[in-house]
């Protein structure tokens, strides 16, 4: 459909647009590189400042993408070529195979029950975290169904004790699979699902305007930034809010990675990576998300000792500033200083932090039971591909450049391409959805 608009991007930036733009009538393909649409939205535990469960919040939304008539939701789908013609673009995209029926899956779980390898998961492996080979993304994904692992695919897990891989014959070539036990499973429940012979396919569509929601990333530090990777104890912010998650490994658990104990002195440091060559800027949001997990880590446990060490508080929003001040009357003792060592006791895998408490203009130390490493926000790695396949431009942190923030913010410097979400920075879910809100009412209007 030529009048279309294509949203690149399934985050809560991406999914609002699509709402906005389809509610105007229009026809909306919203694409994401991933197996389902949430971003990171859907795997943290609450949202600031009001401490609002995060996927409550979301996941209705992605149902009403699903099952909106005017979207259509493309999974697993990369964008590949965009060329103008006249005044629409035309689009190559690859559906990425998935080696399931994502019409025909129901989510049942008997595949994943039957898959003999569990590997450690992308987001939750520091602190516990599994998946099997095959599975789904997380409890609400949309489209709700399973996905396999390409390694698990192309047989190189056969070591780890994979029941795929090990066939003469190219699964592509073959369509009676004997061996696979998700295959077996899921004809089992009377399905035929699971097709490890799907393929990657082209498409090709037609839009009239483009809106680019790439998200960011959380930064991750270096081996041996305060004793990250070094010492079990020491974590970052994502992986702490994934503790606080009722749906993380250790079902809302609050727990030390050593031995699954209950902290009684938990630390959070800020700024951590702030002046590395990918992160030389304040993402400003950090600050929150510390104030966010410091509450809830009193919530869980009122016994717990909370330590925040930070430089500046940047509490720019609405409610922002009396939200750091329910965590301070909350007990948590804010320490401005920056530590400058960390070291690890073997008997109780305990941490103590020397660090210099510029107020006092001392050298102190405290030993905590648990370090949390409050990392900034950096540019999607997607991004650098996608700018050079839209011919638009980046700035030099990494993120899409805006044509003209004051005059015409959210637009490019390619008519009909706009931005909004993490595309443009570090920022927080409240200003996402704003930014969405324009950026489809400006995609709309280009329609016209």
């Amino acid at each position: 459909m030529s009048d279309s608009i294509l949203i690149i991007g399934g985050g809560i930036a991406g999914i609002n647009a699509a709402l906005n733009a389809a509610d105007y009538g229009c026809h909306v393909y919203l694409v994401d590189d991933t197996a389902s649409i949430g971003g990171m939205m859907a795997r943290l535990d609450k949202t600031f400042p009001t401490n609002d469960c995060s996927i409550c919040i979301e996941s209705p939304l992605m149902y009403q993408v699903d099952n909106h008539p005017n979207i259509e939701i493309l999974t697993n789908c990369e964008v590949r070529r965009v060329d103008r013609v006249n005044r629409n673009f035309k689009v190559r995209l690859v559906r990425k195979a998935r080696f399931v029926d994502a019409d025909k899956c129901t989510g049942c779980g008997s595949c994943v029950d039957a898959c003999p390898v569990s590997v450690p998961d992308e987001l939750d492996g520091k602190i516990g975290g599994v998946r099997k080979l095959i599975y789904v993304p997380f409890p609400q994904a949309v489209p709700n169904a399973s996905t396999l692992d390409l390694r698990c695919r192309y047989g190189k897990m056969r070591g780890q004790g994979a029941c795929i891989g090990g066939c003469v014959v190219d699964c592509s070539q073959c369509r009676e699979c004997p061996i696979a036990l998700c295959v077996k499973a899921c004809r089992n429940e009377g399905k035929d699902a699971v097709l490890l012979w799907q393929a990657d396919r082209p498409m090709d569509i037609e839009v009239k305007s483009i809106i680019v929601c790439s998200g960011i990333k959380s930064f991750e530090p270096s081996t041996g930034t305060y004793g990250y990777n070094v010492y079990e104890n020491v974590i970052t912010n994502l992986q702490f809010e994934r503790l606080m998650n009722a749906g993380g490994p250790t079902g809302g658990e609050i727990v030390r990675p050593s031995d699954k104990a209950h902290p009684k002195k938990i630390a959070w440091i800020q700024c951590v990576g702030r002046g590395d060559k990918e992160l030389p800027y304040c993402s400003k949001v950090c600050c929150m998300i510390t104030t966010k997990q410091v509450i809830v880590a009193k919530e869980h446990d009122p016994s717990v000792e909370t330590l925040v060490f930070y430089n500046d508080l940047k509490a720019y929003g609405k409610g922002f500033y009396q939200f750091h001040r329910k965590a301070v009357e909350s007990g948590a003792r804010y320490i401005k200083g920056k530590p400058f060592d960390i070291f690890e006791h073997p008997e109780t895998k305990n941490l103590t932090i020397r660090f210099e408490d510029l107020d006092k203009g001392e050298v102190m130390e405290e030993e905590v039971e648990l370090l949390v490493l409050a990392t900034g926000l950096i540019p999607s790695d997607r991004n650098r591909r996608l700018a050079k396949v839209l011919g638009i431009e980046l700035d030099k942190y990494g993120f899409f450049k805006e044509k003209d923030p004051l005059n015409a913010p959210l637009e490019t410097n390619v008519a009909g391409i706009y931005l909004c979400g993490g595309a443009t920075g570090p920022i927080d879910i409240s200003e996402s959805v704003v930014q969405a809100s324009a950026a489809s009412m400006k995609a709309v209007q280009a329609r016209q």
